[in-house]
């Protein structure tokens, strides 16, 4: 147990390292505390109940640490917090910069995970499929936090409005 949390903190570490590239990158560094928080709290909204669902309910993924409600919500507010305060430092963005950070996300996450176990997906299907999946979700999960954050935070994401006004 003790090695899970150890790769647990990795995972951590190496999601708060591409935040904090995203957001000099981004020229976003002052607008970090912010997106963190903000970040927490979608995560804990949107993370749980991802994990519950497609996790426990259709059994597509587990971890290391398991489903206790503890892990839950810490999985929640630093892992999903990290990725959703990633995502709201992307607000600025083309959809096709929104996309490729995306894949800079899914890569350096998923990677990390192959060294350091903490999630393991249990579906089967050939590499370039596998991958087109994660990516798929990896990217709904990201506009899934841009519009959350667009319409209940105000926070709005450069795609979404040239979208609406087409």
């Amino acid at each position: 147990m003790p090695e899970a949390w150890l790769n647990f903190i990795i995972i951590i570490f190496t999601q708060l390292l591409l935040f904090v590239i995203c957001a000099y990158y981004e020229k976003k560094l002052s607008d970090m505390p912010r997106s963190l928080g903000l970040g927490a709290l979608i995560a804990i909204v949107v993370g749980v109940p991802f994990d519950l669902i497609v996790g426990i309910l259709f059994g597509l993924h587990s971890f290391a640490l398991g489903f206790g409600m503890f892990f839950l919500i810490i999985n929640a507010i630093l892992s999903y917090g990290l990725f959703a305060s990633n995502i709201l430092l992307l607000q600025h963005v083309k959809l096709s910069d929104f996309i490729i950070w995306n894949i800079a996300i899914l890569v350096v996450y998923e990677i990390t995970n192959n060294f350091f176990h903490v999630w393991t997906w249990k579906f089967t299907l050939p590499p370039i499929e596998f991958l087109i999946v994660l990516l798929v979700g990896y990217i709904a999960g990201a506009i899934l936090v841009a519009i959350i954050s667009h319409i209940l935070l105000k926070r709005h994401f450069l795609f979404i409005d040239k979208l609406l006004k087409k």
